[in-house]
């Protein structure tokens, strides 16, 4: 089964320019401390929410069926299928949307918002 790592990757960015930021308000060693500690840390945070997913995608598998948009409002309903064939619909903003850009076919996870989020970058899917 596919292994998601883009919330790694993220943590570790963003890890990393908090880290120049606190680091250069240090003097000497500052910076250099700050970008690997930010990267540790961004590692660490990035790789935890990557195991929620991952466990949630091989419990679940949550697989987008069919995408509506809804008349009169800027939503979409999103048809979502499970591995035991249980379907679930979900709403999402037309914003949303536009940056997620969700297919039919995309292995997607629910967030502990409910919202749903793609599981994979568009290289690994």
């Amino acid at each position: 089964m596919k292994q998601t790592t883009k919330n790694a990757g993220t943590g570790v960015a963003l890890g990393m320019c908090f880290g120049v930021a606190v680091g250069s308000a240090i003097e000497s060693l500052g910076i250099p401390m700050g970008l690997c500690l930010g990267m540790l840390i961004g590692l660490i945070i990035g790789a935890n929410k990557d195991e929620i997913v991952n466990k949630q995608v091989a419990e679940k598998g949550y697989k987008i069926k069919a995408i509506e948009k809804k008349e009169g409002s800027n939503e979409y309903g999103i048809t979502l299928v499970d591995n035991q064939g249980s379907e679930r619909t979900v709403s999402i903003c037309s914003g949303t949307m536009e940056t997620e850009l969700f297919k039919v076919g995309d292995i997607v996870f629910i967030d502990e918002d409910g919202d749903i989020e793609q599981a994979f970058d568009e290289d690994q899917r």
